[in-house]
């Protein structure tokens, strides 16, 4: 015998209040990026980076997880949600699912890599410019004084060496935050709130390069996120 529930996973996860969150002093930022760092005429004309920011990651990421295994009972192999991948269907269900997260912020910076001055033209600078920017915005969109730490996720799209010229580059933005800070670099697509910033970030970048609206509409209205321009 089955048991129904009242409303679906979905709602249901998403009405759990914030305080049921065993970390909902720390505020966390999971960054993600869309474009490329090939500067020549055959690389991505824009770079993106979203972040979003969230003292209680559980719940964004009970939202994803639910939508996944309702997928996955509706006979559809999801084992990661990526925007870029991700059939038209799917990604119509994740900006639905979207609109359930509450207490989250949603933040976008973005460069067209041919305005930016030659000395900025690599890598490691493109993600410093726009990683500081994404930072940035998520702390002074908080009050400091409901945040004991701070904790900032990205992609592993530097290798060793650059992670540390990134932590450089933007550790004086965390630090002047006056709070306990942490940077990893970790691989985010198994990280469903990680998910929610590639979807943030492909979002912004199809908009750019191909003039693709619907995406960023829809994220506009899930998660109102800050936008703005690096150059």
């Amino acid at each position: 015998q089955t048991c129904a529930l009242p409303i679906s996973p979905i709602a249901f996860i998403a009405a759990v209040p914030k305080e049921s969150s065993v970390v909902s002093n720390t505020l966390y930022v999971f960054i993600d990026e869309s474009g490329n760092f090939d500067f020549s005429e055959s690389g991505t004309r824009h770079f993106v980076m979203a972040a979003l920011a969230t003292s209680n990651p559980l719940g964004s990421a009970a939202i994803m997880h639910s939508l996944r295994y309702e997928l996955l009972a509706e006979g559809r192999d999801i084992s990661m949600f990526h925007a870029s991948e991700d059939r038209q269907d799917v990604r119509d269900r994740v900006f639905s699912s979207l609109n359930l997260v509450q207490g989250a912020m949603a933040h976008v910076a973005y460069c067209d890599k041919s305005q930016l001055p030659k000395k900025f033209q690599t890598d490691t600078q493109l993600h410093a410019i726009c990683g500081r920017a994404v930072i940035n915005r998520a702390l002074n969109q908080v009050d400091s004084y409901s945040v004991g730490s701070v904790v900032v996720i990205l992609d592993q799209a530097l290798p060793k060496r650059k992670q540390g010229e990134f932590r450089h580059a933007v550790a004086p933005e965390l630090k002047r935050f006056a709070k306990p800070f942490h940077i990893y670099f970790q691989r985010l697509a198994w990280d469903v709130n990680g998910q929610i910033a590639d979807y943030l970030s492909w979002s912004k970048f199809v908009l750019l390069e191909r003039a693709e609206e619907r995406p960023w509409r829809s994220v506009i209205s899930a998660l109102a996120p800050t936008d703005s321009g690096v150059v």
